[in-house]
């Protein structure tokens, strides 16, 4: 039986160094192999919960935030990233020098404690890549250098999928998607709840939840959670928008 995992944020407050805070004494909870949508108008806090869950430091957090009921708020993004939890940016920075190939390879020997097959790897980078419709130049390149907005998020799915993180927060990774681009990332997100992941998604539409069985709905205003249901309840934001909820 595979071992259930958890990511439990208690009573979560953040603020930026300056002092203006954002988040505002949030609790969430999040399970493995489930799909959970973070949704909520712009300025919400919703990209922030992101950061503050990768552990970026401009933000001034109080509260618990728990990966397998471990603390995990004085540790470092990498050593986050180390326990399994994966970040796909909004928009994510090109990185010239290094190629998709490249960074999979350090990172996977990283998260392993040894250096893994290569042979075996590129395998499984080229095999992913297919399905996620990307040109294979692009793993030769610099990541993102000079990428598309969709290759740049096809790209970030393809990372989370060979690296298999415990929990990946995909933030609005649907932004500059055509509706093509929107089933193949789709049916990459519902790869990764079946093979134990558990999925965050950041965004504000509707457009690419409809091809993703969503379990949880978070809706964040003004920095708290002002609404909690199951995927019925993106159909009513659709219709009556965040102010008629």
């Amino acid at each position: 039986m595979v071992k259930k995992s958890t990511l439990t944020i208690s009573h979560l407050s953040a603020a930026t160094q300056a002092g203006m805070e954002i988040l505002h004494d949030v609790s969430l909870s999040f399970a493995s192999s489930k799909v959970y949508a973070v949704m909520g108008p712009n300025g919400s806090g919703k990209s922030t919960l992101a950061h503050v869950l990768m552990g970026n430091p401009e933000y001034k957090i109080k509260g618990q935030l728990l990966l397998n009921r471990k603390n995990i708020e004085k540790l470092s993004t990498e050593e986050r990233a180390r326990h399994g939890l994966f970040l796909s940016y909004q928009s994510p920075v090109a990185i010239p020098g290094v190629s998709v190939v490249n960074l999979l390879r350090t990172a996977t020997d990283s998260l392993h404690g040894k250096k893994v097959s290569l042979s075996h790897l590129i395998k499984q980078i080229h095999t992913y890549a297919k399905e996620l419709r990307i040109d294979p130049t692009l793993l030769e390149r610099g990541i993102h250098d000079g990428f598309s907005g969709g290759e740049r998020k096809k790209i970030e799915l393809l990372q989370a999928l060979v690296l298999k993180p415990t929990f990946v927060i995909f933030d609005e990774i649907d932004t500059g998607l055509d509706v093509d681009a929107l089933r193949v990332v789709a049916k990459g997100i519902n790869v990764l709840k079946e093979n134990g992941t558990g999925v965050v998604m950041i965004t504000h539409y509707k457009r690419l939840l409809s091809y993703i069985p969503v379990d949880v709905v978070y809706v964040l205003s003004k920095g708290k959670v002002v609404k909690t249901g199951d995927r019925k309840l993106v159909t009513v934001i659709e219709r009556k928008g965040y102010t008629g909820l």
